[in-house]
């Protein structure tokens, strides 16, 4: 397996484009950034282009994409031309779904899982974590509560319903970060400055799943029950675990700040808890289907790893203690 690192032109217009946005004082220059993300980003996804399901993924993402910035610019125009109240909520209302598309919120989260499918393991984390940024900013600044609060509150329940028939662990974590967005804008809805800290968390988990299934090689919840050694499945299924937001593994301190964000509006509290242990009864489900079926029903020829070498194996037990070890929480 080779490591195949995109070139530098693409991570420096990603990066740049990203904090344009974060940093920008006018709407032009930010929907300029959002547009250089989105160039930026779609080489990566065909690089190095060795499957048809790239190209595929790398057009949906772009079609999509095209789409919600056409929305977000026009909304911004006609708000800036008109000044009757009714129109400009009904604008905000176009803009906040434009970008909630492009966070990929239920009920318009259909194109994220399957991008999701054809994208190799890196660029499924850049897209599950670093292009949530300058969406979440901007929609931070056009915020339409009541309407952000309902796609919020969707998004968790079905992130958490959808992933419970899914085998490939690519459509897993997309299903997880489409709940994750829930919790994250319903936190934003009651507090300002949290929703970066659950942010934070979520960015250390999803890059310690993601490198540990491209390390092992793992796509598809069939391998993860056929690896043998007890150890890398032990870490593997804790890291799950964390992003479910067990107790008292690091993905519970990011759902702590939820619980006392939103301590005042019980309904919505008591929807995303039970998201949540809709999540965790999944992951559980895995862990014990792991960890008690017997191997010898399962073919020989997809046993482990391919990589089993000393240092993988401490890099990926370094990364693991990281994401799921109590002692996180002095951190913050």
């Amino acid at each position: 397996m080779y490591v195949y690192f995109p070139p530098f032109i693409y991570v420096f217009f990603l990066i740049t484009s990203t904090l344009m946005v974060v940093s920008s004082s006018s709407f032009f220059s930010m929907w300029l950034g959002l547009e250089l993300n989105i160039l930026s980003f779609i080489p990566m996804m065909n690089f190095p282009n060795e499957t048809k399901k790239a190209a595929e993924s790398s057009i949906k993402y772009f079609l999509i994409q095209s789409i919600a910035s056409s929305i977000i610019l026009f909304s911004a125009i006609w708000i800036f031309l008109y000044s009757s109240s009714s129109i400009i909520f009904m604008l905000n209302l176009m803009m906040n779904t434009a970008l909630a598309t492009k966070l990929g919120l239920a009920p318009f989260h259909a194109w994220f899982p399957e991008v999701m499918e054809g994208l190799s393991w890196s660029n499924s984390l850049i897209l599950m974590t670093w292009q949530k940024i300058s969406p979440m900013v901007m929609l931070s600044m056009f915020f339409n509560s009541y309407y952000i609060i309902s796609l919020a509150v969707v998004s968790a329940a079905v992130g958490a319903i959808s992933g419970l028939n899914q085998t490939s662990l690519r459509k897993i974590l997309a299903f997880s970060s489409i709940s994750h967005m829930g919790w994250m804008l319903s936190i934003m809805s009651f507090n300002d400055s949290l929703w970066a800290n659950y942010l934070l968390i979520y960015f250390i988990l999803s890059f310690v799943s993601c490198v540990s299934f491209w390390f092992f090689d793992l796509n598809f919840l069939s391998q993860l029950f056929m690896l043998k050694d007890a150890t890398i499945k032990t870490l593997v299924f804790l890291n799950l675990l964390s992003t479910g937001g067990m107790p008292p593994l690091l993905g519970f301190l990011a759902k702590l700040n939820g619980f006392a964000a939103m301590s005042t509006n019980m309904p919505m509290f008591l929807i995303l808890v039970f998201s949540s242990l809709i999540t965790l009864f999944f992951y559980t489900r895995i862990c014990m289907s792991a960890f008690t079926l017997s191997q010898e029903n399962f073919l020989p020829n997809i046993i482990g790893p391919k990589k089993k070498d000393m240092l993988t194996n401490s890099f990926i037990l370094i990364m693991s203690t990281i994401a799921f070890s109590p002692a996180c929480f002095m951190i913050f």
